[in-house]
């Protein structure tokens, strides 16, 4: 089916998250921080390469790792939304983002 947007190549606007993306929000490799919005206090996968040859991954202290000892990690899809999109809320446990 293909999407119909974009590069017009993906079936689901669905992927992992990048480092690029998680440094933007706060997890930075050899920092720990447990105050941005994307941390869990569990290990995760991005989808970028790393330097070690594996990928970058966001560890359960908020730190984004690239030395992989342990191939157990969770993933976080992400989706792409329209600029046409809509959403309330703010993001938080007591009042989350409804998309419309």
């Amino acid at each position: 089916t293909g999407a119909t947007t974009g590069t017009k190549s993906l079936d689901y606007p669905v992927g992992l998250i990048t480092a690029d993306e998680v440094a933007f929000a706060g997890g930075l490799v050899g920092a720990f921080n447990k105050q941005y919005y994307l941390y869990t206090g569990s290990y995760y996968w991005t989808m970028s390469p790393s330097f070690s040859g594996s990928l970058f991954f966001v560890e359960d202290d908020g730190e984004l790792g690239n030395n992989v000892y342990y191939a157990g990690y969770g993933l976080r899809p992400v989706i792409n939304l329209k600029s046409s999109v809509k959403f309330t809320g703010s993001g938080t446990i007591d009042n989350p983002y409804i998309v419309s």
